[in-house]
């Protein structure tokens, strides 16, 4: 669980924490929220020099900032103007953004993003989405930025074992690029929101019969790939990754959510990550959030939605030696209250992500 300073009881947001790798020795429990910000080339995906005061603004001594999403490959952009990550001059744009908060001295990790079937050709040179299988999100997608306007979602590119290994050497080059080039003391894998590996772990969006679906462990397997993949490049005390258990938009279902995402959290305790990013069902339940597309079904039937004390304590429960980042549906008195219960590492970002999405 990491350590605490027993002089900061009075506030509980505001206690000393440093995670059991060591990576996050920080002065509060307020975590900088991933929020996309669109102030990157639309072309070359090198983000704007306007970043590095915009982070270091949100910066104090001791805190914990993650990026907003930055796309690993250009078949993994879902919107204009986001920043990328998979060449060496994306990479040098955001060494003065990583610098700017160093000299504050805050802890800076990247959010690796690819959409997977959350985007439309117009956003990927006229390609088709990759997914897990074809079929695609009903309805379109929102194109923000300067032109703004929709696109028809259309069907998905079903990956084959190739593409799924090209990807997972994407995300281990972007970063080795984040971490040895960029600066980051560390990357988080966006594994959250239906995006490419949500697509794979949810059992109503992956009906393949291969390898990678089926079964809980073959549906996890390609973002587990994924996090070795990273473990390997850059060490599993600088990476994490962001899981929704209970999201509900992009169509994201599952048949049991506790079962899979516990089995997920299992799997991610053994590997002694950076930490564990959960977003809270409560937000998922209550959102109307309008910048995704597609089905938002509520489940108020389903394990652990619908109640108002359900939380993300069965997963805590899971990952006892794993810093956990947990987002949404609190102010600062519910957030306090779950410190003080012990039930996360960290409270996160409904106190600071309005204007952003992710």
């Amino acid at each position: 669980m990491g350590s605490t300073s027993p002089n900061s009881t009075s506030n509980p947001l505001a206690t000393p924490y440093t995670s059991p790798t060591g990576t996050l020795n920080l002065s509060h429990r307020i975590v900088l929220a991933p929020m996309t910000r669109m102030r990157a080339s639309d072309n070359t995906g090198i983000i704007n020099p306007s970043a590095a005061t915009y982070y270091a603004e949100r910066t104090l001594p001791g805190s914990l900032l993650i990026s907003e999403g930055t796309v690993i490959h250009p078949r993994g952009k879902g919107f204009p103007c986001t920043p990328g990550l998979w060449t060496e001059e994306q990479a040098g744009a955001w060494k003065p953004v990583t610098d700017s908060v160093h000299a504050r001295g805050g802890v800076f990790f990247v959010q690796l993003w690819h959409v997977g079937r959350v985007s439309v050709p117009k956003m990927i040179g006229g390609a088709r989405p990759f997914s897990s299988t074809s079929a695609h999100l009903p309805g379109s997608h929102v194109l923000f930025g300067g032109e703004g306007g929709v696109e028809e979602y259309v069907d998905s590119h079903a990956m084959t074992v190739q593409d799924i290994n090209d990807v997972i050497a994407q995300f281990a080059q972007a970063a080795r690029l984040a971490v040895e080039v960029a600066g980051f003391d560390g990357v988080e894998i966006h594994g959250a929101n239906g995006y490419l590996l949500d697509s794979f772990v949810h059992d109503n969006i992956n009906t393949r019969d291969d390898m990678y679906g089926g079964s809980i462990e073959n549906r996890l397997r390609f973002p587990l790939q994924v996090v070795d993949a990273v473990v390997e490049a850059v060490g599993a005390h600088r990476t994490a990754i962001r899981p929704a258990p209970f999201h509900v938009l992009q169509e994201t279902r599952d048949s049991n959510r506790l079962a899979t995402f516990g089995r997920f959290c299992a799997e991610l305790e053994r590997r002694g990550l950076g930490y564990v990013h959960i977003v809270e069902p409560r937000y998922d339940q209550g959102s109307g959030e309008g910048a995704f597309s597609g089905s938002i079904q509520r489940e108020p039937s389903a394990p652990g939605v619908g109640d108002a004390m359900a939380s993300i304590w069965p997963f805590r429960r899971i990952l006892k030696s794993t810093t956990v980042i947990g987002a949404g549906g609190h102010d600062a008195v519910s957030a306090a209250k779950a410190i003080e219960e012990g039930e996360w590492s960290f409270l996160l970002y409904f106190l600071l992500s309005k204007g952003g999405m992710q």
